[in-house]
């Protein structure tokens, strides 16, 4: 599984962007996204985006940001000490758009080359398909949301060793 890093940094401006109706196979995490920009120690300016309706911070705060390659996972304001565990707050979904089309796949190859005994069979992987792929996500999930957790509890004891600026 991929590592968390931490970007931390007060930031600088928030908006709040309220997602546009879904077209077909788009699936949002949240109806509300945020764009967030922080400065960090370096002076560097970052944006990030959180598909979330929850944001515990504002502008002048300072922030610790749980990353996953580029999606946020949690987020610690050392500002304000209000914690937000994005795995939590807004699960990935379970299942995805390429599933509908092993689905489907499966529905159309399996009786055109066994005949009969090809529907009993699509069926049959079909529901072993889906019991296996989302019980797959469901550890991933509950994985990584133990591990921001615990990266979030790690960040809140060496908070006031941290130098800001």
């Amino acid at each position: 599984m991929a590592r968390l890093t931490i970007v931390d940094g007060i930031i600088l401006e928030t908006q709040r962007y309220i997602n546009l109706p879904m077209r077909f196979g788009e699936r949002y995490l949240a109806r509300e996204r945020r764009e967030v920009w922080l400065r960090g120690s370096d002076r560097r300016e970052s944006k990030w985006i959180i598909h979330t309706r929850q944001l515990p911070a504002r502008r002048g705060h300072r922030v610790a940001l749980l990353l996953r390659k580029h999606w946020v996972v949690g987020m610690l304001n050392a500002s304000t000490g209000a914690e937000v565990n994005y795995v939590r707050a807004d699960p990935p979904f379970l299942l995805r758009g390429v599933d509908l089309l092993v689905i489907v796949a499966t529905l159309i190859l399996l009786p055109s080359f066994l005949g009969e005994a090809g529907l009993v069979a699509a069926v049959l992987t079909i529901v072993a398909y889906l019991l296996a792929v989302t019980a797959a996500r469901a550890v991933r999930r509950w994985w990584l949301r133990a591990r921001v957790d615990a990266a979030i509890r790690l960040l809140r004891l060496s908070w006031p060793t941290r130098e800001w600026s």
